[in-house]
């Protein structure tokens, strides 16, 4: 039972002159373009807004994600997935 528990990745941000950020502990990409990033982390939904955005890397075994372009916002969404269209309407 003790080795069915699994160890929750850690999630940390770093941005460099807002042209240049890791983040770890990614666990997909759910939407990109060059103006929006939505990840899925460990944390949470996290939201990339910027100009110019492009992701330079992703490795999933680590879950290390590098981004290039200007950043401009940051936001996080607690782990809520957005429903579908079907979904809102039958709520």
């Amino acid at each position: 039972m003790a080795q069915q528990t699994a160890t929750a990745k850690k999630h940390s941000l770093c941005i460099e002159n807002r042209a240049h950020l890791t983040a770890t502990g990614v666990e997909r990409i759910d939407f990109f373009s060059d103006e929006l990033i939505t990840a899925q982390t460990a944390d949470g939904r996290l939201n990339i807004k910027g100009e110019g955005l492009y992701i330079e890397n992703l490795n999933a075994d680590t879950g290390e994600l590098l981004v290039k372009g200007r950043v401009i916002a940051l936001s996080y969404a607690d782990g809520v997935r957005p429903t579908s269209v079907l979904g809102r309407i039958f709520k």
